[in-house]
């Protein structure tokens, strides 16, 4: 009897996302509760986010350093930075 093997999923940074009226919406509702309340970082988290999925690197990258401004030890955050690097080509280490 043949074996079905399945392919395996794409791991989440590869997958392309396209981007529907909804995602764009809540990026608008995010954008907007930012301007509000500059320090919200689960907003700002979940912009960055978004952001990554649409292929916007740089723009996350942006959001993910002010996250780490206001929370030094936030993992997500950092795991944010190291991917936007990658995906910009800029070093993983910054010379401040």
């Amino acid at each position: 009897m043949p074996v079905n093997a399945e392919r395996p999923a794409k791991p989440p940074a590869l997958v392309h996302y396209v981007p529907s009226e909804e995602w764009i919406a809540r990026i608008g509702r995010l954008q907007d509760a930012l301007t509000v309340c500059p320090t919200d970082v689960l907003a700002r988290c979940e912009l960055a986010t978004l952001l990554e999925k649409l292929e916007q690197p740089e723009e996350a990258l942006s959001h993910w350093q002010v996250v780490l401004a206001c929370d030094p030890n936030s993992l997500n955050a950092r795991e944010g930075v190291a991917r936007c690097r990658q995906q910009t080509g800029r070093p993983l280490q910054s010379h401040m």
